[in-house]
């Protein structure tokens, strides 16, 4: 049995591979939907992988550059908003899982023109804009862990449904979440 420790080391990697590839995978196939955000949600153990991806007229209310001081409010208001990752996902009581700092990547934004060096610059003012959110939380009781809910909803108002990819010990699925119904029912 000690023989397989190794590769138990390696599964978290591979799940979150496997989620990042299926979310490259799902932008290519999901046209830009307005009131409709993505996530992939890997569960292993202890380890949760969130990606989500939404519009930035569902979380700021415009896709192009801000033109005013209101409108550069509410850009630094929505990346505070998905930095909150307590009220955006909320876990089982007593799973006491802890977010390892999420990551929020913006079109347009010095972390974008990293990423992506041939970028052009007028593309800010008219393209449609994907804002993506990646977060990471370990629970200290995965056993505990049954359900995570999406706070997102109450967050951004204009958002309809989540659409979301699930890998965790049952498989993979996918699910839709609504504000009415927005429990994901998780197996660590």
């Amino acid at each position: 049995m000690t023989q397989f420790r190794p590769l138990a080391r390696l599964l978290p990697a591979a799940i979150f591979a496997l989620v990042a590839a299926g979310s490259l995978a799902a932008q290519a196939q999901h046209a830009h939907v307005h009131g409709e955000a993505f996530a992939d949600v890997a569960v292993d153990g202890g380890t949760v992988e969130i990606v989500l991806r939404a519009t930035a007229y569902d979380l700021v209310g415009f896709e192009r550059a801000a033109s005013s001081p209101e409108e550069e409010a509410k850009l630094l208001n929505a990346r505070r908003l998905l930095l909150d990752h307590s009220q955006l996902w909320r876990f089982s009581v007593g799973s006491q899982c802890v977010a390892q700092g999420p990551v929020v990547e913006v079109p347009g934004s010095a972390a974008a023109h990293d990423h992506n060096h041939n970028h052009n610059h007028s593309e800010d003012k008219s393209a449609h804009a994907d804002w993506t959110a990646r977060y990471r939380f370990v629970c200290a009781n995965p056993e505990a862990l049954r359900n995570v809910d999406a706070g997102a909803f109450d967050a951004f108002p204009s958002l309809e449904k989540v659409t979301v990819q699930l890998l965790d010990s049952d498989g993979a699925r996918a699910l839709t979440l609504f504000p009415a119904s927005r429990r994901l029912a998780v197996r660590p």
